[in-house]
Formats: C-alpha cells, sequence, structure tokens
C-alpha cells in the first residue's frame, strides 16, 4: 500500500486526509494518507528519512523546505514556495489548483485586472497563475509595504507590462481573514456586484467575506474548489497519470461538506 501524508504545524485542522481518501476511494486506489505534526526543527530530519511515497506541505513550511529538498520543478523555482513533494523534488500545484478553479467556475481572465490580498507564498502562487493565463495586471493589498514591495517587484519580473492603474475586476483573498474559528473577520477592501470574489479560505466554506459580496451582487467562489484542485494535482503527480476527469468534483465536496462549519 503508498503511503502519503500532509506536513505542517500546527497540522490538526488539515482536512487533506480527508480529500485524499476520497480521491483514492474513487480512483479504487489501495492508498493511505496521514497528517504528521514537523517542527521548523524536525523538517531536515524528516525530508532525509521518510519512507513514504509522497507528501503535501503546508503552513510554515512552505517556503522554509525549499533547502532541503533535492531539486525544484520550473514553477516550484520561480514561484519559491512548495506544496508537494515526490522523490525528493519540489513542486507547487496551489498555482494549478487556482487555474483548474478559474477554469470550472467559467471565469476568463483575458484582459482583466486583479487585486490580489495578501503577500505570503499563497499570493504568490496565484500571481504565477494569473500571469500564466494571460491576466492585463495585478495589484497587491498587504499590510506591510515591504512584503507588499517585494511581491510586486517579483510579479514585474515574469509580467513587465503590468500596470497598477488600472481598476480591478477580480479580487483574491490570500489572507486567513475569515477562517474558522476568527469567522468574523474580512478583508477591508471596496466591492461592487460587478467584483468577482475568490477565497483561499475554505472552512468556513463561505466566509463572511463571500456572504457580503454575494449580498451585494457580487460573483464569489469559495476556497474549496483551490484545495480540491490542488490535492488532484499533487494525486497526478504521484500516481504520474492524469486522473482529475476521473474524479466526481460533487462527491468530493460533499465529504469535505460535512466537515466544515
Amino acid at each position: 500500500m503508498k503511503q502519503f501524508a500532509v506536513i505542517g504545524s500546527p497540522i490538526e485542522h488539515s482536512l487533506s486526509p480527508i480529500l485524499h481518501q476520497e480521491i483514492y476511494h474513487q480512483l479504487n486506489i489501495s492508498a493511505s494518507y496521514d497528517k504528521k505534526e514537523v517542527t521548523k526543527h524536525q523538517l531536515n530530519t524528516f525530508v532525509n528519512t521518510n519512507k513514504l511515497n509522497g507528501f503535501n506541505v503546508t503552513l510554515p513550511h512552505k517556503q522554509t523546505i525549499l533547502p532541503f529538498l533535492k531539486s525544484l520543478d520550473d514553477s516550484a523555482k520561480k514561484i519559491g514556495a512548495v506544496n508537494c513533494v515526490y522523490k525528493g523534488k519540489g513542486y507547487n500545484t496551489d498555482w494549478i489548483g487556482f487555474l483548474e478553479t478559474i477554469k470550472n467556475n467559467d471565469l476568463s481572465l483575458d484582459d482583466k485586472s486583479c487585486v490580489i490580498i495578501g503577500a505570503g507564498g499563497a499570493a504568490r502562487a496565484i500571481s504565477y497563475g494569473l500571469i500564466k493565463n494571460g491576466i492585463k495586471s495585478i495589484s497587491i493589498k498587504n499590510r506591510t509595504m515591504d512584503a507588499e514591495q517585494k511581491l510586486l517587484e517579483w510579479i514585474n519580473t515574469l509580467h513587465p507590462t503590468n500596470s497598477l492603474n488600472d481598476k480591478p475586476n477580480i479580487i483574491i483573498n490570500c489572507t486567513p481573514l475569515g477562517m474558522w474559528p476568527k469567522i468574523n473577520s474580512m478583508p477591508d477592501i471596496e466591492i461592487n456586484n460587478k467584483s468577482t470574489l475568490i477565497e483561499t479560505v475554505y472552512n468556513p466554506l463561505e466566509t463572511k467575506w463571500l456572504k457580503y459580496g454575494k449580498n451585494i451582487g457580487a460573483k464569489t467562489i469559495s476556497g474549496l474548489d483551490m484545495f480540491i484542485w490542488q490535492g488532484i494535482a499533487s494525486t497526478e503527480i504521484w500516481m504520474g497519470e492524469k486522473i482529475s476527469e476521473k474524479i466526481e468534483l460533487e462527491k468530493v465536496k460533499k465529504v469535505l461538506k460535512l466537515e466544515l462549519c
């Protein structure tokens, strides 16, 4: 039986085992998937001694794991963050999960402008996905100007025509604002009924921010979609085959929704 896991600290709230067990169940694959508490001091030892067939990486290790890996795929190298490891090589499937979410919600990025709230690893992965899929411009809204400026400089190296004067059509929350248990917090940003709001938080299923957007007529996309698609993309790397068309998405969502508040 193949063995997989997600590592992070803290890790107890991760729903990755439920997501992956449902994927394996649908594919009729004999595999297990656990969550493992790995602190920053244990990270190097874990990477070099684990006997897993592959593993996912969550906070706070997505960037600190890089020096301990044998190699990185091109997207992980550019983004500077890893959320999937196979045979000592680091991958980033967050941006793939994001683009699959866009595709499955019939959202076109052509000639659109976007503002990302946050400047961490998720913001970098999503910026990379946006640029790969023809976004017109990306602006950043972050608590600290230094991190905001660094992310913008990185975006401009990949997307030299980026303009900050465009009015955003798409707003993406890449912060933990609104995440359980602090469900009453939400991003402080102006939205209207022409906005498209995309959430990376998936617990609760509909954050206070998404509820507010829906009430004023904005298009809203839950963070659950991206969570599911990055997991499917990780499984494709580990199994070495395309599985997305074999997965019944609604069944996966149904299983996960039972665990969400």
